[in-house]
Order: structure tokens, then C-alpha cells, then sequence
């Protein structure tokens, strides 16, 4: 084709035909520069291609961790119930002053051991985050909901942790004092770790235990972590669906 071109501007000057010359040259320069925008329309194009690609990948995999991420958040605040009616059912057999139930008051301290954690599993998200391809997608709504996520669950973490450390440092060491957390735990049907029965232990003083004002105290704080942990999973979850309704909007789309 190069050849061809060559061919008529040497017939054309070696006619001195330079009119005709001139406006052959002007014709095959535009006709190169039009052959430039089509394969860089092309190029584009196939970029674009890609990116939306790549996008809808993302947006599927972030799918995927938030609507898990949903689950797990579920699942702990239906734990957390579970120590809030224990909390409540503990101060109701001190009220009535009922503590023959030794196995049902076991179940109801083991339970309220029970410290829900948040494992996270947005994994997509911190790759999408650290390697600045976030970029990618177009919805700013959503891109405001996934920078934002780590700083919301550190919120609700750093509740997790100080009931934890509660729990842990304070709540369980005065339980000692009183009653066989061995027997507790191995009694409750929440907690995964099951000792061995060893046989006869410490015999559990839930009268004393139930009655000592520093119990009181740490149970009721105990409550207070459940119920603010509740609210700002709560929060979470919220967050979570909005970020699938989004994503399934634009995936529709």
C-alpha cells in the first residue's frame, strides 16, 4: 500500500504536476492522521473494555466479602442476645433467691463468657485499598462506603476488645472465687472449648457469687459492651447492605 502511494507522488512530479502534488500530499496527511485517531479510538476503546472488566470483577468479589461479612456480623449479635438473656436470667434467680439450679446457673455464667469477635472477611477490599485500584470503580457513592469500612470497624472492635479484657482480667478471676469454671464451661452449649470432667471440684457457691457487689458491678458493665456492640454492628450490617444494593445496581447495569 506504501508503495503505491510512492508511486503516484513520483507520476504526479515527474508530470510537474505540483497543484495536484500539493493537494495529494494534504490528502494522504489526512488521511494518516484519520489512520491515527481510528487506532487510537481502537485503543481506547480496548482500554476501556478492560477497566470495565476488571470492574465488574471487583465489584463481584467485594459482593462476595460483604454479603459474608453480613452473616458473621448477624451471627454475633444473636451471641450477643444470648449473653444479655443470660445477664438478665442471673439477675432474675438473685432476685428470687432460687440458686438450687446449679446446672442451669453453670449454662447461664458460661454463656456470658462468650466474647463475639469480627474476623473481617472483606480481603478484596484491602487489595481494591492498598493497591490504589479503587480507582477503577466509577460509583462515588460507593467508593465513600468502602473508604470509609476500616475506620467503622474499628469502632466496634475497640468494644469488642474492652469486653474482652473485661471479661478475661476481671469477670472470670472473681467467678473463680466461687464456683468450678471448668464445670461452667464444660457445661455450656455456646463455648467451643470443652475440658475434660475430672470428676469432683470446687463446690460452686452461687449464692455468695451472685449476691458479691463487685459481680453486680462487672455483670452489669458486661451488659452495657453487649448492648453498645449490638448497636454498632447494627450500624455495620447497614453499611454492608448498602454496599451489595449498590453493587448489584451496578452490576444490573
Amino acid at each position: 500500500m506504501i508503495k503505491f502511494f510512492r508511486k503516484i507522488r513520483y507520476n504526479l512530479m515527474e508530470q510537474n504536476k505540483t497543484g495536484k502534488y500539493l493537494k495529494y500530499a494534504i490528502g494522504e496527511i489526512v488521511l494518516v492522521v484519520i489512520g491515527i485517531l481510528i487506532a487510537l479510538s481502537i485503543n481506547n476503546w480496548n482500554e476501556n473494555r478492560l477497566e470495565q472488566q476488571e470492574e465488574l470483577k471487583l465489584l463481584e468479589n467485594i459482593k462476595i466479602d460483604f454479603e459474608q461479612t453480613i452473616k458473621e456480623l448477624q451471627g454475633m449479635n444473636s451471641n450477643r442476645q444470648i449473653i444479655l438473656s443470660a445477664n438478665y436470667a442471673l439477675t432474675d434467680i438473685k432476685v428470687k433467691g432460687d440458686y438450687s439450679n446449679k446446672k442451669k446457673i453453670d449454662t447461664l455464667i458460661g454463656n456470658t463468657f462468650i466474647v463475639p469477635t469480627f474476623n473481617g472477611k472483606s480481603g478484596s477490599l484491602m487489595v481494591l485499598l492498598n493497591s490504589g485500584k479503587i480507582n477503577l470503580l466509577k460509583n462515588e457513592s460507593l467508593k465513600k462506603l468502602l473508604f470509609s469500612w476500616p475506620s467503622e470497624v474499628e469502632d466496634m472492635t475497640e468494644g469488642e476488645i474492652d469486653s474482652k479484657l473485661l471479661t478475661n482480667q476481671s469477670y472470670i478471676p472473681l467467678i473463680r472465687k466461687y464456683a468450678n469454671v471448668s464445670e461452667i464451661i464444660r457445661t455450656s452449649t455456646m463455648l467451643p472449648i470443652k475440658p475434660k470432667d475430672r470428676g469432683p471440684g470446687l463446690m460452686s457457691d452461687y449464692k455468695a457469687l451472685l449476691n458479691d457487689k463487685e459481680f453486680e458491678n462487672l455483670l452489669y458493665q458486661l451488659e452495657l459492651y453487649s448492648t453498645d456492640n449490638i448497636q454498632e454492628t447494627i450500624s455495620l450490617i447497614k453499611i454492608s447492605e448498602s454496599i451489595v444494593d449498590i453493587i448489584d445496581t451496578e452490576l444490573n447495569e
